[in-house]
């Protein structure tokens, strides 16, 4: 179950970041390009996470927990989204 909501959360995120910025007319500030990258770095691990990955080093399952995944993609998201 939390691979699904995982694969829903970065599947839902990656299409936010693919019309989001055609929408508001492509007006991405500084500030918004910078938060950019945590969030796709996060958005990747969603789906890393959600495809069923499981890692064998101890800080790679820490970092691809739901627990902190999912707070993390949720939190970088709303920041860029505040920064248009």
């Amino acid at each position: 179950m939390a691979r699904a909501v995982s694969l829903l959360l970065a599947s839902a995120l990656a299409l936010a970041l693919l019309f989001v910025p055609a929408m508001r007319g492509g007006e991405m500030t500084a500030a918004a390009h910078g938060w950019l990258s945590p969030l796709m770095l996060s958005i990747c691990a969603g789906f890393v996470h959600g495809v069923g990955y499981r890692p064998t080093r101890p800080w790679a399952r820490a970092l691809l927990h739901p627990l902190l995944l999912w707070p993390a993609m949720a939190a970088l998201a709303v920041m860029w989204a505040r920064s248009f």
